[in-house]
């Protein structure tokens, strides 16, 4: 029954799914079909063999490797890992939490949990919402980490800076796929590409949001009979609605956030040895709040 030798772990919204598409080139590594199992979030009760399932294509690689982004926030995901994984390695993606929470956001926009039209400014300060308090969540690494380190040895985590990923990805995924033990050179020349899975974004949240309502029932019924019409037609309105810029994080709520993260970010640093000051205000945010 083979089981995973290394977890990516998170966080969401922070580049896992271009290091998971990365980290298949290798010869070496096997990674879970489909990527997230959500195993250790909230599927645990399937059962270890309903989780190793998803490695049966595994033919002998060195590295076996999973990525669910919910494993990083889930409370019992530690101990839930050790019972079985007590050796394991474990990868954290770490993005700027004013940033991944304006990521995240905006995706759930997309995905209809969100209303179109929602506004982030409003939404992030409304502290009785629940996708609110679960965003701000996600972003408190500091809180996660040390439930890790209680059940885990410092060594058996590998911390990557999200701008790192994004700028020298090539050199993260040499620097991962030593972590996972195996050989880097085995990578050879293969292009890595450095986005996958990104958000598009609608050009009318309105127009989207009625379409999304409209096609959803209708998709069930027509990928039951005709799974080819089905995806050609999602492709076409994908092509038709989507394709708008993300609108910006503004100033003000990078302010607002920072307050929230930037014990947490110095506490990160010093316990990590990590150089996180690109995640603080930037200089026109500061003059614009002087």
């Amino acid at each position: 029954m083979p089981l995973p030798t290394f977890l990516l772990c998170g966080a969401q919204k922070a580049g896992t799914t271009a290091l998971y598409e990365a980290l298949r080139t290798h010869p070496d590594v096997c990674m879970s079909r489909p990527k997230e199992t959500e195993f250790f979030n909230w599927r645990y009760r399937r059962g270890w063999d309903w989780f190793a399932a998803h490695f049966d294509h595994h033919d002998g690689q060195v590295a076996i490797g999973e990525a669910s982004t919910r494993t990083m926030p889930t409370p019992e995901a530690p101990e839930r890992i050790a019972e079985r994984l007590p050796e394991v390695r474990l990868i954290f993606v770490l993005r700027d939490p004013a940033e991944r929470a304006h990521s995240a956001f905006w995706y759930y926009v997309e995905q209809g949990i969100l209303c179109p039209g929602a506004d982030f400014s409003a939404f992030i300060r409304n502290e009785g919402h629940p996708l609110r308090q679960e965003i701000m969540l996600y972003g408190d690494y500091q809180r996660h980490l040390d439930r890790f380190l209680q059940v885990f040895d410092r060594s058996q985590l590998l911390l990557i800076r999200h701008r790192d990923l994004r700028e020298e990805m090539r050199a993260e995924l040499k620097r991962t796929l030593r972590f996972v033990g195996v050989d880097p050179a085995d990578l050879g020349s293969k292009t890595v590409s450095t986005r996958s899975n990104t958000t598009q974004y609608s050009r009318s949240q309105l127009l989207h949001g009625l379409a999304r309502r409209v096609w959803k029932p209708m998709d069930r019924l027509v990928s039951q009979w005709a799974p080819g019409v089905a995806k050609k037609i999602r492709h076409v309105g994908k092509q038709w609605s989507l394709g708008a810029d993300r609108p910006s994080l503004t100033s003000a709520d990078r302010a607002y956030l920072w307050r929230r993260y930037e014990s947490m970010t110095h506490e990160l640093e010093r316990r990590f040895d990590l150089d996180l000051s690109h995640w603080g205000l930037q200089e026109e945010t500061v003059r614009s709040w002087a």
